[in-house]
């Protein structure tokens, strides 16, 4: 038992540090990123690197992630006491929100095509080619 509550201790110590590491880089760089997600980047690099072992957060993150809906009743309550509001600003809410994603969607669309194309079969056929007949060319001046 003392054990189970020692490694949820441990594991709420850590997310929470983490978390204020994450507000203290916000406040000291002001870009508008919360220091909610700076926390998030930073257990996400310490998790893939292992410098944060998985077992250390894994109780308080299940306990956490098991009372998320309970957690997003006060956002939901908000929202629906100033529907009123959302509802009158709908179009500057609503249209940037769809431009965004649209511009996010083409830009990612041909960055991948890009990026697949510097890496396509078609390219390498070509870069065999070439090698192909440069060798070819210096084969010919030598047998000459």
């Amino acid at each position: 038992m003392r054990q189970k509550i020692f490694l949820f201790v441990r594991s709420l110590i850590i997310l929470y540090l983490i978390l204020f590491i994450g507000e203290g880089i916000a406040k000291l760089i002001p870009i508008g990123i919360p220091g909610s997600i700076f926390g998030l980047l930073i257990l996400f690099i310490g998790l893939t690197t292992q410098i944060i072992k998985v077992d250390w957060v894994f109780f308080g993150a299940s306990l956490l992630i098991r009372y998320m809906a309970v957690l997003f009743v006060p956002v939901s309550v908000g929202v629906m006491k100033y529907s009123d509001l959302l509802v009158s600003h709908a179009s500057s809410l609503l249209i940037p929100n769809i431009v965004s994603t649209c511009v996010t969607l083409l830009v990612i669309g041909f960055l991948g095509d890009y990026l697949f194309s510097l890496n396509s079969f078609t390219r390498l056929r070509k870069k065999a080619i070439k090698k192909r007949d440069i060798n070819n060319v210096n084969n010919k001046g030598e047998a000459s």
